[in-house]
């Protein structure tokens, strides 16, 4: 898999002290079970469930083996809204 990290994220994920985290799916939505399926980034080494873990450049990055990716490829970007988040994109 081919992780790449937008502008600015490396640096913020080192304020963070987040040199090890986790990718799994998130829901958000009001009402029912039906929402939008949005990507959680979540600090430290998962407690449980099935992830791949990749190396890469100095961050160790479990991602939930259910996760499917175009091409094969993810983007780890820095979300602004009133604050920052970090969020991944299937590219």
């Amino acid at each position: 898999m081919k992780i790449e990290f937008d502008k600015g994220v490396k640096e913020y994920l080192l304020k963070k002290d987040m040199k090890s985290f986790h990718i799994d799916h998130g829901l958000q939505g009001c009402c029912g079970v039906s929402g939008i399926c949005e990507l959680e980034v979540t600090k430290g080494v998962p407690d449980t469930g099935s992830y791949r873990m990749f190396q890469v450049d100095g961050f160790d990055i479990y991602v939930n083996n259910m996760l499917k990716f175009k091409d094969d490829t993810m983007k780890i970007v820095l979300q602004l809204f009133i604050f920052k988040k970090i969020s991944c994109r299937r590219l």
